[in-house]
């Protein structure tokens, strides 16, 4: 029941039509009983700084950012975790004592999945990551923080790879290197790799045909991610498993970032089996 004493949690950003988050923590505070309320909060224009003003007087504990104010939302923060500050954005925000201190789970909700679901073994394990945005920033500035190997990173725009390799390497530790996504460049580094990570949106719904590289390239054992979600099981993903390789869909890291920003605002280990179910029902039904 929402009364006077209900906490509340926000989604900032713009479109939020799309969002599974409110689904998924909304379910999450209802498992554990708590008088909790997840609301969805379009911000359209950078003029949002008396809504953070209003949010610290309200009974607001935190909230999540996303797309397009990962960055810019840091300016208006009282402090950020290490991890976010070297990541360079933030995707979760908690408010204690009327100050906002910022978190990015994005990384980390990677590499629970991929523990956790894949029992990779991260300072053993090479990394060929597809894509260069925001994803992959936070994905593999935790990936070095954890001790990857090595970290290969290809983007159809080489000087963005390179400048994300070299800001990972001078921020963490040397263990990335750029490369061209090229088919004919990646077959030869292919034999290293380990673990392929798709960050970029080919595949998601509704282009669920295309693939961010050829099938070619899919060597049989090694694990391949991709992190959309919808659908479940991309073109990648399929193409994947039909040649031999272990495949870890994108689901485990969306359920489980949200699940470290719950305990971030709570206190509390997320019902992840929970979260993840009413997700997965949800997408079924999708489709």
């Amino acid at each position: 029941m929402i009364d006077v004493n209900t906490r509340l949690v926000g989604l900032l950003g713009y479109p939020l039509g799309h969002s599974l988050s409110p689904l998924m923590q909304n379910k999450a505070f209802q498992v554990h009983g708590l008088n909790c309320l997840y609301l969805p909060i379009e911000v359209k224009n950078r003029d949002y700084c008396d809504l953070l003003l209003g949010m610290k007087k309200m009974n607001f504990i935190g909230f999540n950012v996303t797309i397009p104010w990962k960055v810019d939302i840091m300016q208006y923060l009282d402090d950020i975790h290490p991890l976010a500050k070297k990541i360079g954005s933030v995707n979760t925000v908690k408010i204690e004592n009327s100050r906002m201190i910022g978190f990015n789970t994005d990384g980390e909700g990677f590499v629970s999945s991929l523990t956790n679901e894949a029992n990779c073994k991260i300072s053993e394990s090479q990394f060929l990551i597809i894509g260069a945005g925001g994803a992959c920033r936070a994905i593999a500035m935790t990936l070095a923080d954890k001790n990857a190997k090595k970290i290969m990173i290809a983007n159809r725009t080489f000087h963005k790879a390179k400048d994300l390799c070299d800001e990972i390497n001078g921020r963490i530790r040397f263990c990335c290197a750029p490369v061209e996504l090229n088919t004919d460049v990646l077959i030869q580094y292919i034999s290293q790799i380990n673990v392929v990570v798709n960050t970029t949106n080919v595949g998601l719904f509704p282009n669920v045909e295309e693939s961010p590289i050829e099938r070619l390239l899919l060597r049989k054992g090694i694990l391949v991610s991709d992190i959309v979600y919808n659908p479940v099981k991309t073109r990648l993903l399929r193409e994947a498993e039909e040649n031999g390789c272990c495949i870890l869909p994108g689901i485990g890291m969306f359920v489980n970032q949200g699940a470290e920003a719950y305990k971030i605002w709570t206190g509390i280990d997320a019902p992840v089996k929970e979260m993840r179910k009413i997700v997965e029902q949800y997408l079924m039904n999708k489709q």
